[in-house]
């Protein structure tokens, strides 16, 4: 029974022993390494509001009517189908 117990300590010293040595090890010759999350984030937010402020719109704005009549014409003819089957 004695033997276990001394077993059982021994083991978990060794465990704790190579967990601090790693530790430290990797503390003492590894680069801490940041990365500059809001920084990054800014200038992500600018490079769009660039492009948005930079775009015309005409285009834009032309293209919606078209789709949305080309949607509406789409809807119809989908009714029309449906109320054909019925």
């Amino acid at each position: 029974m004695l033997w276990l117990f001394q077993n059982i300590i021994i083991s978990i010293i060794i465990i704790i022993l190579i967990h601090y040595l790693f530790n430290y090890l990797k503390d003492t010759y590894t680069t801490k390494k940041t990365k500059d999350l809001v920084k990054t984030q800014t200038e992500k937010y600018k490079t769009i509001l660039d492009e948005i402020m930079n775009k015309k719109t005409d285009g834009i704005e032309n293209t919606f009517i078209f789709n949305s009549e080309n949607m509406q014409n789409e809807l119809d003819s989908y009714l029309e189908q449906e109320m054909s089957i019925l």
